[in-house]
């Protein structure tokens, strides 16, 4: 299929509108937790931050929008890797809390926190490319 007949550019469109979809969604779903707020008072933060306007998120939360600009999908990918970064952060301090504290390693909640922190990685590692993790607290470093 060649990049003239529309189809292969359409298709690629509807991968990227459903792609930060996903992210944004995830953003605003983090803020909103992360500060004890609704999901509709986080995405006014979000979209300050991200220098757009909260309806213009909310068209892509609900997959109103059919394309969106460039500069915004490399916004929206930026938030959603720093979200990750916070949240592998996260989890990792709490392991490490745990395992000082004596917390037994087949403990629900350490595994549960392992399994969390193994996911935020690999979302992580698709997303920004090929890393490695030197130690658990330290962040990726490209290769």
């Amino acid at each position: 299929m060649s990049i003239d007949d529309g189809e292969f550019v359409q298709m690629n469109a509807i991968t990227d509108v459903e792609a930060v979809h996903h992210f944004a969604r995830t953003i605003e779903d983090a803020e909103a937790k992360r500060l004890g707020i609704k999901v509709q008072e986080a995405r006014i933060i979000l979209a300050r931050r991200l220098r757009t306007s909260p309806g213009t998120l909310e068209n892509i939360r609900r997959l109103r929008t059919k394309i969106v600009p460039n500069w915004l999908m490399n916004r929206i990918k930026a938030e959603f890797v720093a979200v990750l970064q916070v949240e592998i952060s996260r989890l990792s301090n709490e392991i490490n809390l745990a395992r000082k504290t004596g917390v037994h390693h087949s403990d629900a909640a350490l595994c549960a926190a392992a399994a969390q922190l193994s996911a935020a990685r690999q979302i992580l590692c698709a997303e920004i490319g090929s890393v490695t993790f030197i130690h658990d607290q330290d962040p990726p470093v490209k290769e």
